[in-house]
């Protein structure tokens, strides 16, 4: 394993605006996945969890998280995991967090996508919405 930078990342990364590699927003990191090194001497970031359910785990809300969650595989089968977004995508950490990916891509859009081809696309003239 190669040496990274090191930093608080209860500071630098939770509650920050994750970005697309657009700059359009792609949801908010709420909540870290940690590894252990082969050595098991040191911990590190893996994933970044974003979306359904994700935030209420942290919170302590196991059971509504897991609903949450449980709710999302139902509505978007075959998306796997909404919330886990591998670190190694992260490819800024600063006000807001990039990732070397499009927002459609990312778990953390999935809510999002689900309402637009639901709810929002039966709308009457809501095809002329800008993006």
């Amino acid at each position: 394993m190669s040496a990274g930078r090191t930093l608080w990342a209860g500071l630098r990364l939770l509650d920050r605006q994750l970005v697309d590699r657009n700059g359009r927003m792609a949801g908010c990191v709420d909540d870290l996945e940690l590894a252990t090194t082969e050595d098991g001497q040191h911990l590190y970031v893996s994933a970044i969890l974003s979306g359904p359910g994700a935030l209420a785990q942290r919170l302590r809300r196991r059971r509504y998280g897991s609903w949450m969650r449980g709710v999302h595989a139902l509505v978007s089968p075959g998306e796997g995991d909404p919330t886990r977004i591998a670190f190694n995508l992260v490819s800024d950490i600063g006000d807001h967090i990039t990732v070397a990916a499009d927002h459609e891509e990312l778990g953390s859009a999935s809510a999002e996508r689900w309402v637009r081809d639901h709810v929002i696309a039966h709308i009457p003239g809501s095809g002329h919405a800008p993006e």
